[in-house]
């Protein structure tokens, strides 16, 4: 599954957005997870999530555990890809507010 989500993003990177210094992939958000932190107890804590494209800044692994900080909703995410959309939002589902840390270009 990885590797095809890696070619689905090359291909993505590949078409050049007219009339733009862009590409797709720089216009489109891609979302791969799981529903599943920890597939023995079933848990959906710490879920392992990929962001691409869509304007932000990317590059590094980002960490939230919740021994060292509050917990992280996975809607806080949601909530910064609903703004870099454009939409006015600021909740989403059981969100606390964006993902910290996640930059835009």
């Amino acid at each position: 599954q990885v590797e095809q989500f890696a070619r689905f993003l090359d291909r993505l990177k590949g078409i050049q957005e007219p009339n733009s210094d862009g590409t797709l992939l720089d216009r489109t958000m891609v979302l791969f997870g799981s529903g599943m932190g920890n597939a023995n107890s079933h848990t959906n804590n710490d879920l392992p999530v990929i962001l691409a494209g869509g304007g932000f800044r990317h590059g590094e692994f980002m960490d939230y555990p919740a021994e060292t900080r509050q917990r992280v909703p996975l809607s806080n995410l949601y909530v910064s890809m609903l703004q870099q959309f454009g939409l006015e939002v600021d909740t989403f589902s059981q969100s606390t507010g964006t993902l910290p840390g996640l930059e835009t270009v």
